[in-house]
């Protein structure tokens, strides 16, 4: 296998997923040239992190100002005790440089607004949204929209994973899911969940493969459908989201 853009290290790390049916070395190059922003280094977006380094995507922002909780880490797997109180964008980007020196990571350690979201998100090809509220999902939804980006949503509730796409291919935005914030509000599974960061990691894991789909440009991606998966039973739907 040659490549004019991957090195020969790329290839010998990554040839058992080049030689996967959909991928090859044009498929790995796309994954080399991506730049992905992951906005929540929480539990749903460590697993995303990890999920993106270990395939090989190239460029990859961490968005998040808040410490490592010790109450926290039962869902966030990519920290640890050590880690306790330390900026989890600063540590995750440490733990992910462990693995591998292959992907570029930026920091933007500092809080979304109105004011900077759109300057944030600009350089980047997809957005992840893996935050926990729904004021960070409408204010990251409309800074996609208004700069074009396609959006990977994922959110846990109750013993449920949600994922979706939006934005993508002429596809609705999250506020046709969400024309008006839930009744219930309730986002990060305070409702008591079973297999905690087991759940949140299979969410963090969906949201990295519909990211890895858009990137080969696969036609079977989430955009206008929503993904629930029910890890007490294992049942899932696939439910349709209309337009605004």
């Amino acid at each position: 296998m040659k490549s004019e853009f991957l090195s020969a290290r790329e290839i010998r790390k990554f040839e058992e997923q080049i030689n996967l049916p959909g991928v090859g070395i044009q498929g790995q190059e796309k994954f080399r040239k991506a730049r992905i922003l992951v906005i929540g280094a929480g539990g749903k977006g460590a697993s995303a992190l990890q999920a993106l380094v270990a395939a090989g995507v190239g460029y990859i922002g961490i968005c998040d100002n808040y410490p490592v909780e010790e109450s926290a880490l039962p869902r966030q797997c990519l920290y640890g005790e050590i880690d306790t109180g330390k900026l989890k964008a600063i540590v995750a980007r440490q733990h992910l440089l462990e693995h591998t020196k292959l992907t570029e990571i930026e920091l933007h350690n500092i809080c979304l607004s109105d004011t900077n979201i759109r300057n944030i998100i600009s350089d980047y090809d997809i957005v992840l949204d893996a935050t926990d509220n729904f004021m960070a999902h409408y204010l990251i939804s409309d800074g996609t929209v208004a700069t074009g980006k396609p959006l990977v949503f994922g959110s846990v509730y109750h013993n449920t994973s949600q994922v979706s796409v939006f934005n993508y291919a002429g596809g609705p935005s999250l506020r046709s899911l969400f024309p008006v914030v839930p009744h219930s509000n309730v986002e990060p599974g305070d409702e008591g969940i079973m297999g905690m960061q087991l759940l949140y990691a299979v969410t963090g894991n969906l949201m990295a493969n519909e990211t890895l789909k858009i990137i080969l440009g696969r036609e079977n991606v989430l955009s206008g459908r929503l993904l629930r998966f029910n890890i007490k039973d294992y049942s899932y739907s696939v439910e349709k989201v209309t337009g605004e």
